[in-house]
């Protein structure tokens, strides 16, 4: 299941409304395998597919596949604001360290 914090789903139907698109669904997906876990992205989407997961809160549809389900368990979409900007951030259960100090390595093959 995914979360949505009441801050990003504020924002994420901001997006909607500025881009005429407030029955759009927002998808995430997996973006790529890191050294800290799997990287997800967010889209718009216009609907929900036969293999997709629908999770709403504050108003604000997320979709995910099914296979993404054993990353997603306990993730948590978030907008924050920091002294480096503001945008959106999904925190996983599953994603980890994976041994690597932060900002250490290049492909997390070598030792850090």
């Amino acid at each position: 299941m995914v979360t949505i914090t009441e801050q990003a789903a504020l924002k994420i139907k901001e997006v909607l409304v500025a881009q005429n698109k407030e029955d759009a669904l927002l998808r995430l997906y997996l973006a790529g395998m890191g050294c800290s876990g799997p990287n997800f992205g967010m889209t718009l989407d216009e609907s929900k597919g036969e293999n997709d997961v629908l999770d709403e809160a504050f108003g604000v549809s997320v979709i995910t596949d099914k296979s993404l389900e054993v990353y997603l368990e306990g993730a948590v979409i978030d907008y924050i604001k920091s002294s480096q900007g503001e945008g959106f951030e999904i925190r996983t259960a599953k994603s980890n360290n994976g041994g690597c100090d932060s900002g250490c390595c290049g492909g997390c093959g070598g030792s850090c």
